[in-house]
Formats: C-alpha cells, sequence, structure tokens
C-alpha cells in the first residue's frame, strides 16, 4: 500500500537543500543574514519538483495494472512490421492417413453398452470441465495411451471388476506416426490430441553478387505438429482427423447443459503454438479430412506493447447431434509457449502469456490476461477484455474466475544492473509477490479491485504452488522454508492474510480436501533449502491453521528395498509436476499417485555393485479424524524384468478397485479386499522391441 507521506517527507528534504545551496550563494545564509520566509518558498517548491520527477522517472514502480487493447494484424506486411519491431525493440504437411471406413463427416456416433459401474474421473482444477490425459474411462472401458508405445489400449471392466484386453488402436499408417499427448471421452466418441515430427530441410543453395553459386551449410530440423483423430466408440474406426503445424500447449473440453443439468453438447478447446521463422510462411496450416486451408490475417490480433515471438491459436470443436464436425480457428500474437498459462470454466478462457522487458539498468516481467467467452450456438470465440498486471503466474493454478471477479497471482522478479557490469546475481535481484483481484468494466478493460503485495513471502522467496478455493486462497512461497499462506478473499476489496504455517520444503500441489482440511504434495528440504526428497502433508486450514502431519516417500521406498543393499536412492513422481497424475477422491478419501525410484548400491550377498529401477503406485487412504489422517500408504509394484523398462504412469478407480497401468501391465488392487485381485498383462517382451 502506497502512501503520500514519504514523497513529502522526501520533497521537504530535496527542498531544505535547495534552499541552503540557493540562499548561501545569494547571501542569505551568513553571520550577518536574516531570515524570511519567502526565502524558502521557491526552493521547496522546486524541491517538489525535483522530487516528482525522481519519483515518477521510467526506473520507478510500474503500473499494477494496465489496459491491452486489441488490434487486427491483417496482412502479411503488418505482420512482417511486428515480428521486426519485436526483435529490434527486445531484443503443406502430410495428414494422418485415416483406416479404410474412414468418414469425412460424423453425426451422433454409436456409444458402447453401458453398465452401472461408478469411476473417478481425472483429476482436474475446474468442476465439469474435462481435461485430457493419457488414461480414461466411463468406468465401463479403459482407454490407455502409454507413453512408450504408440497405440491405445482399450480395455473393458465387467461389473464384477474383471479386466479384459479388447483392441489396441495403431497409431502408425504408412509411415507416418501420431504421438498420444491426451485423450477425452464423450458418450460416442474417443478423441486422441497428439502430435508428430515434421521434418524440415533448409534451402543450401546461395548465390553471390556476380550470380555463382557459393557454399551454403546444410541443416535439417524436425518440428512438432498437433493432431487431433475422432473415433467412434462403437465401431472403433476413425471418423474425424485434423493436422495443424501448430504444437498443441493445452486443451480442454467444455459442456453446456440444459435447464436439467444435463450435457447436450461439447466443445473442443485447443490451444496451439506457431514460431516465428523469418517475415514468410507464418500463416498457420490446417488439414481437415485431408481438405489444406490457411488461417487468415483477419483472423490473426495482437497487443500492440506485446513481444511478437511467436503466435497462439484457438481452435474449437463443436460436438453436437446430428453435425458435420468442422474446425474454426483463430490466433493472438505473443510470446513463447513456456510463458503461457490457461483458466478455462463453463462461459470463458483465460489466456495469461508473460512478456519480459529489459532497459538499461533493470529488467521485470508483466502478464498479459485475455478472456474470450465461448459462443456455443455459433461455435467460435469472443474477444471480452485484456490487461497486464506485473510478474508471472507459475501455472494454471495461479488464475481463478470466481462470482465476476478474475485473481491471479504473480511472482516479478526484478534485476538491477548496469551497463559496465552486466552479470545479475541474487544481490541485486528484488522479488515482489502478488495476489491480484480484478474486476471486468464495460468498456473492455480490467479494473483493480485489491491486491496484496505487501507479507506474501519472506525476502527473496518466490511463489511455488497456488489453490483457489472459492473464498479462500493457498499460496506456497520458497526460498529455504515453506510458508503456506491462507487468505481470506471473501470480501474482495479487502483481502488478508489469515495465517501462515511454516515448514521445510514445499508444495506444488494443493488439493482441498474439506473447506478446512488440506492435502499438498511437494518436495521435502533440509534447512538450507536443498530439496532431499518428496513429501505429502496434511493440513488444517481452519482457524488454528496447522501442519497434521507430513510423510516423506522415500522412507516407504528404502523400507522396500533389501537389507542386503547398501543403496542410495531417488525417487520422483509425475503428481509433482502434474495434477492430472494424481487419483482423488474425496468422498472415498483416496489420494494416490505413481512413484518411480531409482536405487544403487553394494550388495553383501552378491559382492558387487547393483543397479535397480522400482516403479510404485502409492495410494494413501485419508481420515481427517485421526490424528494420523495420511496413515500408512498402499504400495503397489509394477515388476521390472532384464527385458523391458516398465513404468507405471496411472491409476483408475471404478467401483472399489484401483486398476493401476504402467506400459506393460494392469495391477488391479480392492480396497475392500487389501489385496491385488488380478494382473492383465498388455503386451509381450517381443512387442516392445
Amino acid at each position: 500500500m502506497s502512501s503520500i507521506t514519504p514523497f513529502l517527507l522526501f520533497a521537504s528534504t530535496v527542498g531544505l537543500l535547495l534552499y541552503v545551496i540557493i540562499s548561501f550563494y545569494l547571501g542569505n545564509i551568513g553571520p550577518k543574514a536574516k531570515f524570511k520566509i519567502k526565502n524558502i518558498i521557491l526552493p521547496i517548491l522546486l524541491g517538489s519538483i525535483v522530487a516528482v520527477s525522481l519519483v515518477f522517472s521510467p526506473q520507478a514502480e510500474l503500473p499494477l495494472l494496465e489496459s491491452s487493447p486489441l488490434k487486427t494484424v491483417g496482412s502479411q506486411a503488418a505482420l512482417n512490421t511486428l515480428i521486426n519491431q519485436t526483435n529490434t525493440r527486445s531484443r503443406g504437411f502430410d495428414m494422418f492417413v485415416a483406416t479404410p471406413g474412414v468418414a469425412e463427416s460424423t453425426d451422433q456416433g454409436s456409444a458402447p453398452e453401458q453398465k452401472d459401474n461408478s469411476f473417478v474421473d481425472t483429476n482436474t482444477q475446474v468442476e465439469g470441465i474435462k481435461e485430457g490425459d493419457i488414461v480414461k474411462t466411463d468406468g465401463n472401458f479403459i482407454y490407455y495411451a502409454s507413453r512408450f508405445q504408440t497405440s491405445i489400449k482399450v480395455l473393458n471392466v465387467s461389473s464384477s471388476n474383471e479386466v479384459t484386453l479388447l483392441d489396441d488402436i495403431d497409431l502408425k499408417s504408412d509411415g507416418e506416426t501420431i504421438y498420444t499427448d491426451s485423450l477425452y471421452l464423450t458418450d460416442n466418441y474417443l478423441i486422441i490430441i497428439g502430435y508428430r515430427y515434421d521434418l524440415t530441410n533448409s534451402n543450401c543453395v546461395s548465390y553471390d553478387e556476380a550470380g555463382d553459386e557459393i557454399f551454403c551449410d546444410y541443416f535439417q530440423w524436425w518440428q512438432p505438429t498437433g493432431s487431433v483423430i475422432v473415433i467412434d466408440r462403437g465401431t472403433l474406426n476413425i471418423v474425424y482427423t485434423l493436422t495443424t503445424d501448430s504444437a498443441f500447449i493445452d486443451h480442454r473440453l467444455v459442456p453446456k447443459l440444459n435447464a436439467e443439468g444435463e450435457i447436450v453438447s461439447e466443445k473442443l478447446l485447443l490451444i496451439g503454438h506457431n514460431y516465428f521463422y523469418g517475415e514468410n510462411n507464418n500463416q498457420p496450416i490446417f488439414t481437415e479430412n485431408g481438405e489444406v486451408t490457411l488461417l487468415p490475417f483477419d483472423s490473426m490480433f495482437f497487443f500492440e506493447n506485446d513481444d511478437v515471438y511467436g503466435m497462439t491459436t484457438f481452435v474449437t470443436l463443436d460436438f453436437k447431434a446430428n453435425q458435420v464436425l468442422k474446425h474454426q480457428a483463430t490466433a493472438l500474437l505473443g510470446t513463447v509457449v513456456d510463458y503461457k498459462k490457461m483458466y478455462v470454466n463453463a462461459e470463458s478462457i483465460y489466456l495469461a502469456q508473460s512478456n519480459y522487458y529489459w532497459t538499461n539498468t533493470y529488467s521485470y516481467q508483466t502478464t498479459t490476461i485475455t478472456q474470450f467467452d465461448f459462443n456455443f450456438e455459433e461455435g467460435h470465440l469472443t474477444y471480452v477484455v485484456s490487461g497486464s498486471v506485473l510478474g508471472v503466474a507459475i501455472n494454471q493454478f495461479a488464475l481463478d474466475a470466481y462470482l465476476g471477479y478474475f485473481r491471479i497471482a504473480t511472482t516479478e522478479t526484478k534485476w538491477t544492473y548496469t551497463l559496465e557490469d552486466m552479470f545479475w546475481s541474487n544481490d541485486n535481484r528484488i522479488i515482489t509477490n502478488r495476489l491480484y483481484i480484478l474486476s471486468l468494466n464495460d468498456d473492455s478493460s480490467f479494473s483493480l479491485v485489491s491486491i496484496i503485495e505487501e507479507g506474501l513471502g519472506k525476502p527473496n522467496e518466490s511463489i511455488m504452488s497456488v489453490r483457489f478455493n472459492k473464498d479462500t486462497v493457498y499460496i506456497v512461497t520458497f526460498l529455504q522454508t515453506d510458508p503456506l499462506y491462507i487468505i481470506d478473499i471473501s470480501d474482495p476489496r479487502n483481502p488478508m492474510i489469515t495465517s501462515e504455517i511454516e515448514l521445510p520444503g514445499f508444495d506444488t500441489y494443493q488439493h482441498p480436501w474439506t473447506d478446512e482440511k488440506l492435502i499438498g504434495i511437494g518436495y521435502q528440504a533440509d534447512e538450507n533449502g536443498f530439496t532431499t526428497g518428496m513429501k505429502i502433508t496434511a493440513y488444517d486450514v481452519g482457524e488454528n491453521a496447522l501442519e497434521i502431519e507430513t510423510l516423506d516417500i522415500p522412507d516407504f521406498i528404502d523400507d522396500t528395498l533389501s537389507d542386503s543393499l547398501q543403496t542410495w536412492s531417488y525417487s520422483y513422481s509425475e503428481a509433482l509436476w502434474d495434477h492430472r497424475a494424481i487419483l482423488v477422491s474425496v468422498q472415498d478419501n483416496i489420494f494416490a499417485f505413481a512413484v518411480n525410484a531409482y536405487s544403487y548400491g553394494y550388495s553383501r550377498d552378491e559382492n558387487r555393485y547393483e543397479y535397480a529401477y522400482h516403479s510404485y503406485y502409492f495410494i494413501f487412504n485419508i481420515d481427517f479424524t485421526s490424528t494420523n489422517p495420511l496413515g500408512t500408504p498402499v504400495l503397489i509394484e509394477h515388476p521390472s524384468s532384464d527385458f523391458d523398462y516398465v513404468n507405471v504412469d496411472r491409476g483408475v478407480m471404478i467401483n472399489d478397485v484401483i486398476h493401476t497401468l504402467s506400459n506393460r501391465q494392469v495391477v488391479s488392487y480392492s480396497l475392500t479386499e487389501k489385496r491385488v485381485i488380478q494382473t492383465t498383462l498388455l503386451t509381450t517382451v517381443e512387442t516392445l522391441y
């Protein structure tokens, strides 16, 4: 919070110094001089002017919120100009060939036979908004895309929980290979979001001024492309394909509900990215069922003050009854892939893309927030508003929209330096963490409702994780210890840090269990801030906020290793950076995820050094009525062999059974019987090579 008092003191000090200097020069100060009040007025006024020029110079604090009007690109020449300005200021594709029987249009498709199995869906940020993952289930079928194979396993789950491998969808065709990124399910369709790599060769013939051919280095590079394949779940035939030269960076499946809460249609939203290679051929290419089109320049937009290193493409596909699938696309010029985060609810998409700026004396970051609303009737997105704030959001969970307000948590790192000394270090780094609450104006701009920029993190701590839960937000910062800040935002104009919980390490993800209980997963650390392994923590975030229990994951892994092996081990989990890798059911008190571990040590029995790889699935039964709510986890290990590499990717819960999936097998564990009830092989050793 700013105050005018420091400014008045500063102005008075400058004015007094000027009074002394000027008065001494004019003879108004000395043994025989007489004090006159009028003699001090002019120096103080000059001091105020000097103070204003110093305080509000370009190196002063930047605006906390700025408006960003949207403009249309319109032409290739205009796009080239924008690319060149950014560089100065700051520093035909073959379509995947479908199997025989492919249709160029689709109706409602055919849904497979349904049973009454209950199931837990993918862990998502916003309830009701589907996020893609490498495994999907509807309780009757499991569709699984192993990261180590270019195929999709289709498994049937009976009402008695028996698993059967039904089919294997091969994504290789005529020399083309599609690598699966994510899957989605509708009642009738399996949607595959994938990519392949296009090989691009340089033109290596160059000529000098006389027209003679000269030497040119020949080179080539691989460029990922986005692919969408829609499969009829009843027949497993491909009914639609879309290939782009954009690499998809995120996506969602957004439902439209009727008055009874039933899904009447679903919109697939695909966010892609195109890098700019030179000035020409920067129009995104779309190949839909064999037909090639280019994105018009009139469908490309930009913000005047943003960096223009690439292009974000927004592609939508509407899944409606009796409607031919047809994509719609638009694009927004902006920064590189890693600087973009997305928040999606049932009405809107918010894209946050970060910009990095530098001057002769310091550097800083801003984030441009852009809101688009879904138009389900016409199938496209409608631009609503944009604005820029200071700092960078760590991931999608740092963004949230609730009851007409948009909330975002950012970390700004400001480096100061001189032209003589361009070596950056922690000595000249200032980190500021902020929580913004914004509202939408009628003129398509944001208003700053409130902000917290003091007390959020100790000196030089950055935000490591954020979780909004209606009127509360949990923010973790870290440098050496982990303050978990609990912030009351029920009054958007007066957010308040109500308490903080400090403990070693930091959380990378939090999951609200109830309004007053929280589960966090992250890294354990020593007193110097060095991470030592994974941890899981149970919190009470009510009036008496405290850490209830913390368990270190390596402790359980070490217990499974041979006593005869003096071991060094290392473990990690995809759950640390991807929330979809976590199986969560608050209703069933289940919190589960895969852990991969490496061990190396000297075996006294074998009298030699040995190396081992282990892949586990941890199942925690959460019980906050107990003094130890985390309890002792169940560890399910998928056995490795000398012939193949086994990696547990995910677990899905159907009825009271958790089916853990690796690239080689499905191991099914009954929560009721507390034992493994079935192991289903997905492949043989020979098919892996």
